[in-house]
């Protein structure tokens, strides 16, 4: 059983490396929804506070550095830490955890922008200029967000149907 756990650990973990390189659109990747969902499959705290910054740390040096890194590395330690902090494991709760961390995102990322130059525009263009962006990592985080949930129990549906069965 232990080793099971970490052939899915490493799995889950390839995967998350490899989504950065794959070329998604702008914006649309699963840290965040990673970062949500880690709860639901270890009781390891840490993992769940470092594991996404952590790909982060590993893949950015492949992808190329920018300005804004220190705040969105933050934003990810946030996403993370909600998710230490919370007591529910529900899909409601999963959902909640992205939107919010989704928003802080938006906030805190492109306030960093505007303060380093933001292309000479306003606060307020900036922000409005970012919606599309950020609605396209609203919609990744729902959507990975979903997957996870419902792929995590589908699996534990067939592994429980599968092993009363063979204890039958």
């Amino acid at each position: 059983m232990l080793l099971e756990f970490f052939k899915s650990s490493a799995l889950f973990i390839l995967c998350l490396i490899l989504s950065r390189f794959i070329g998604l659109p702008s914006n649309f990747t699963p840290i965040i929804a990673v970062a949500s969902f880690l709860p639901f499959l270890t009781s390891n705290k840490y993992i769940q506070l470092f594991l996404p910054v952590g790909v982060l740390i590993i893949t950015d040096p492949f992808l190329g550095f920018y300005s804004s890194m220190p705040v969105v590395y933050f934003c990810i330690f946030i996403a993370s830490l909600f998710s230490v902090l919370s007591k529910s494991l529900s899909y409601k709760n999963l959902i909640f955890r992205g939107v919010a961390s989704v928003f802080i995102w938006h906030i805190l990322v492109n306030f960093s922008v505007w303060l380093s130059g933001g292309l000479g525009f306003s606060l307020l263009n900036t922000y409005i200029m970012a919606i599309p962006f950020d609605f396209q990592l609203l919609l990744s985080t729902l959507i990975f967000s979903t997957l996870f949930y419902f792929s995590r129990e589908f699996f534990i549906n067939f592994y429980n149907r599968f092993n009363l069965k063979s204890n039958s």
